[in-house]
């Protein structure tokens, strides 16, 4: 009786530092809020938002939101169109990350805190 009361312990003592690094199915990931305006003169002007996954790279939050079209290139997916509306000849969707323009694609914009993109259509 005493050696199963002893193992017991032992396992009980054993047990307890895991515990803490238990993951449980039902817990949500963290999450960002995401605000996209997708603006080209008169037609579009689109505001959405929504809270997506923290971590989640800011092209595939944007294909929640919108409808995308996209070329493949050798730096990643380039956004063609949104919500139907193309770019073409010498216009391109122009992409802001807090105000700022962005330095790289969508693709490689990852939200870590709550974030405003602007996609706005300009010219070369």
């Amino acid at each position: 009786m005493k050696l199963n009361l002893k193992i017991l312990a032992l396992l009980l003592v054993g047990l307890f530092p895991m515990l803490s690094s238990i993951s449980y199915a039902d817990e949500a990931p963290e999450s960002i809020q995401l605000t996209l305006v997708v603006t080209d003169a008169d037609k579009i002007n689109l505001t959405a938002v929504k809270m997506v996954e923290k971590g989640l790279n800011a092209y595939e939050a944007i294909k929640r939101l919108v409808v995308v079209g996209v070329k493949d290139t050798s730096y990643g997916p380039q956004i063609m169109s949104l919500s139907g509306v193309e770019a073409i000849g010498n216009r391109y969707w122009a992409l802001y990350v807090n105000g700022a323009m962005s330095m790289v694609g969508a693709h490689d914009v990852i939200l870590i805190d709550d974030t405003f993109i602007r996609l706005n259509m300009e010219d070369f």
